[in-house]
């Protein structure tokens, strides 16, 4: 059994990720913020191989107290991150801020205190979400977000090299998410993505659970970054 740390691990894709690692026998921490009654409840669905723990990336003390609290790790899922659409004219300087903090330094604030564990493992991995925006992007109003999740995947990269032969350093880069707000037809983002799509729709979360529980088993693969996007890269 293998301890794994999800970060955000409430949200659609945390959710999906906590699922299937707990499915394989292992036992998760699931890190939130603010969703406290999503945490909950999938601790109740879970049961006891899930653990859920308060964790805000954006604080080093809070990131701090949550290792002072392990023993172990196995595998760090870096899954916390924002979303935000505005053109770059009219772009705030405080969303700018606050989707880099979260996606990029929340990133390495926890992967700095997760690295002890990681080596101590002898198997340790680290798994990045990062997003197909960071190698496609324009979608418009993105470009900060997209910047950020091409932070992502330098990182990564960067950190295999660094921390290899005892860590294994890798990213998953998901297409467009299905979700609910995204079940009109009328959406004009969801529409883009289908129709560039070779597969015609958009990626489910367990997909991109799947690839990452495949990554932190694949013990002669680091440094790359896997893209799940349903054939949109090569619409």
């Amino acid at each position: 059994m293998k301890t794994i740390l999800v970060t955000g691990g409430a949200s659609n894709l945390g959710s999906a990720l906590c699922r299937a690692f707990v499915k394989r026998g292992d036992r998760v921490i699931c890190t939130y913020s603010h969703n406290r009654f999503g945490a909950e409840n999938l601790q109740s669905e879970l049961g006891d191989h899930l653990v859920i723990a308060e964790m805000d990336v954006l604080s080093q003390e809070s990131v701090t107290n949550l290792f002072q609290s392990l023993s172990s790790l196995d595998v760090l899922v870096n899954n916390s991150g924002v979303f935000t659409v505005a053109e770059q004219e009219k772009l705030p300087v405080e969303d700018w801020d606050k989707v880099f903090d979260t996606n990029v330094k929340g990133m390495f604030l926890v992967t700095q205190k997760a690295i002890p564990l990681l080596r101590k493992s002898g198997e340790g991995a680290i798994i990045n979400i990062a997003s197909i925006n960071a190698f496609h992007p324009g979608f418009g109003g993105t470009a900060h977000y997209d910047a950020s999740k091409g932070a992502v995947v330098s990182y990564t990269k960067s950190l295999a090299a660094e921390l290899g032969p005892y860590i294994r350093v890798n990213a998953v880069a998901p297409g467009l998410l299905d979700a609910p707000s995204l079940h009109d037809d009328t959406n004009p983002i969801k529409t883009v993505f289908e129709n560039r799509a070779s597969l015609k729709r958009l990626v489910q979360a367990h997909e991109v659970a799947d690839c990452v529980l495949f990554l932190s088993s694949a013990t002669a693969i680091t440094a790359e970054t896997v893209v799940v996007d349903c054939g949109y890269s090569v619409g």
